[in-house]
């Protein structure tokens, strides 16, 4: 057995260099059985947050904290944030149990349809496990006043000058007495 070797950062040297054991090619492990020569596990988490991402991807389907106002909030009083995902990877076609969130208007069945058919595409083309089924349940329909669509590479950044003119409430400003506002065109109705 080779002497232990102490690799420090950036230690380039021949005793730290190629130290980890070689795969074997199919010949030389004795089998061109890809099972004989070792096994890959994939946790259940791993298939979660793959399905999770790609009911994402799904044009329609919001990421949702679970707390906002929806149309279907009486049916999980008690819920988290959405998208949600359960699944059981041990097995050869695992079935995945999710639960979405939806902006509004939308074709709920149209929108369930294409996240269940990108979810199983999705896992079966990143973990070569394709699922048996995919569930989909619609846990909240957002409006659109409330829809924070998650956008890659865009952050919201709020106005430095808007705390001074804020009403109190996220997300509102008052009129800032301009010609046309809607402040304006509320007092010459009065």
């Amino acid at each position: 057995m080779a002497d232990a070797v102490t690799v420090t950062r950036g230690d380039v040297s021949a005793a730290a260099v190629g130290t980890a054991a070689r795969a074997l090619s199919p010949e030389a492990a004795g089998s061109s059985d890809p099972g004989s020569r070792g096994r890959l596990t994939l946790d259940d988490r791993v298939g979660e947050k793959i399905a999770e991402r790609s009911a994402l991807d799904v044009d329609r389907v919001i990421e949702s904290d679970g707390k906002g106002g929806s149309v279907l909030n009486a049916i999980n009083p008690l819920s988290g944030g959405y998208p949600s995902a359960t699944t059981d990877m041990s097995q050869t076609a695992p079935v995945v149990t999710l639960t979405i969130a939806v902006s509004w208007p939308c074709a709920v069945a149209a929108v369930c349809a294409e996240v269940r058919d990108h979810v199983a595409d999705e896992l079966a083309r990143l973990t070569g496990v394709r699922p048996s089924r995919v569930d989909v349940t619609v846990a909240q329909i957002v409006t659109g006043a409330q829809t924070k669509r998650r956008q890659a590479g865009y952050v919201e950044i709020p106005n430095p000058g808007a705390s001074e003119k804020s009403s109190g409430e996220p997300g509102t400003e008052e009129s800032s007495g301009q010609p046309g506002s809607d402040r304006d065109a509320d007092e010459e109705e009065s």
